[in-house]
């Protein structure tokens, strides 16, 4: 062979970008595509949204240096296949160095990437739709749940028809893993109120709260042997109100447990009401939220000693009031967050999370709508973008800023299917939105799950890759 001949093949060879070798790029600035986006907010019950902003959206072909992979080379439940420790059948959660993990039955680590609301819709158009394309509810759970694996999510979530997703975890591999919801507090207080004119918003001192939950006890044993089953959630957003004291102190009758409760506070730690400020408030917050925690852990505990307590979906104020969150640690095996007004996840949040709380963080609802869908966008949190490829933007973004988070094991999509107007019994949140990955007639968007895909199936990668230049920037 000649010299140049050969040097032309030698240059050749070293431009080869090998799977798992990052190559050199010459820069080491992350390109951004811009993606405009607007912001929901609430006031006073009249939606608003914020004019068109400008913001970034990191995609993972642009990320100097890394190579994508072509497929996912998961384990049976989405894990990573490099990354084992102990097995004990269930899911659990564990440190491994300093970052947290979901560890599978098999006891491979992983990051649990579920979608919420995986269920037949309700609306006529919804149910047409699904007899005409997939005959029963068993065809269409089948199917989904083949799609749903094939954009490498490993799981489902909150909503999810529970009986049509075991039924598929019979008959369709791999497994997707599922959650239970229980509502404990949401569903007492609907009982409460009708034998109860006081003002209260979190009775849960209320002897009556115990026994309402250890009527569940059959139906959260019902699952405690299947390994596909994530944890239970108990609640979903309460709103722990600042005012919970104030709300006790003003009950008329003396004998009532939550004063009680109240009063003994204040007294074993020598409080006087002319003393009550929000830092007190606050205070007894996180003692009548770890009254709600201990009661309900202790009932899942007791009927499924074998899955994970996941929380309760703080929104809002309550994730960030220290009581709270230090409370919850001592009961929850995951603090679950609905994270909603961020473009992307705040790195400052995670920190402070993880400096209230040794527990891992499960980000449990977010997603964004797109105009081009033809819904009117109004109801629900998320934000406003232009397209279904902005859309998918976003998630690369959102998710990859999350992956640099060590104390995050994963995050669920709100949700499976769009909101349709002419469901009627639909809840005003969940009515005329672009949530879904597929619409109403069970179509997927392509450029929203193309996205999707993309970065679900390098997840671990970017793991490595993000702790990589971490380790970079230490040294």
């Amino acid at each position: 062979m000649k010299k140049r001949q050969l040097n032309t093949l030698i240059l050749l060879l070293l431009l080869i970008p090998f799977p798992g070798i990052a190559q050199q790029t010459g820069t080491s600035e992350i390109s951004e595509r811009t993606v405009y986006a607007s912001k929901w907010s609430k006031v006073k019950g009249v939606v608003h949204y914020s004019e068109w902003m400008a913001f970034s959206g990191k995609t993972i072909d642009i990320l100097p240096g890394f190579i994508p992979v072509s497929e996912g080379g998961f384990t049976k439940y989405g894990s990573n296949p490099e990354l084992r420790t102990l097995a004990t059948g269930f899911f659990y959660v564990s440190k491994i160095g300093d970052r947290w993990w979901v560890i599978d039955p098999e006891g491979y680590a992983g990051i649990n990437a579920a979608v919420n609301g995986v269920r037949p819709g309700k609306s006529a158009r919804n149910m047409n739709a699904l007899k005409e394309q997939f005959v029963t509810d068993e065809k269409w759970a089948e199917n989904t749940h083949e799609e749903i694996a094939n954009l490498d999510f490993n799981g489902t979530a909150c909503w999810s028809d529970i009986p049509l997703l075991q039924h598929s975890n019979k008959s369709t591999a791999p497994p997707l893993a599922y959650t239970q919801i229980w509502n404990f507090y949401s569903g007492y207080q609907r009982e409460r109120i009708k034998t109860k004119n006081d003002s209260i918003s979190f009775a849960v001192f209320d002897p009556a709260f115990k026994r309402y939950c250890m009527k569940m006890g059959e139906a959260i044993a019902s699952s405690k042997d299947d390994p596909n089953l994530l944890g239970h959630f108990s609640d979903n957003e309460l709103p722990f109100s600042v005012s919970i004291l104030d709300e006790y102190l003003a009950v008329p009758n003396k004998n009532d447990p939550n004063k009680k409760a109240a009063e003994n506070w204040l007294l074993k730690n020598r409080i006087t009401t002319s003393m009550i400020d929000d830092s007190i408030r606050k205070e007894f917050l996180g003692i009548a939220a770890e009254q709600y925690f201990s009661t309900v852990s202790l009932v899942l505990q007791k009927h499924d000693p074998n899955h994970m307590y996941l929380g309760c979906r703080f929104h809002g104020r309550p994730k960030n009031i220290k009581s709270i969150i230090s409370a919850s640690a001592k009961y929850m095996d995951i603090i679950s967050i609905n994270y909603y007004g961020y473009w992307e996840p705040d790195p400052g949040h995670f920190a402070t999370w993880g400096g209230w709380a040794d527990r891992p963080v499960l980000i449990t609802e977010f997603y964004t709508k797109g105009d081009d869908s033809g819904l009117p966008n109004i109801s629900g949190a998320g934000w406003r973008v232009k397209t279904q490829d902005d859309r998918g933007i976003h998630y690369e973004n959102f998710c990859m800023e999350l992956l640099k988070m060590n104390n995050c094991v994963g995050w669920h999509w709100f949700r499976y299917m769009d909101n349709d107007p002419l469901d009627l019994t639909a809840d005003p949140s969940n009515n005329d939105s672009n949530k879904g990955v597929v619409d109403n007639y069970y179509h997927f968007y392509p450029g929203l799950t193309d996205h999707m895909k993309k970065l679900n199936m390098n997840r671990y990668a970017l793991v490595n890759y993000f702790e990589k230049k971490q380790n970079e920037i230490r040294k």
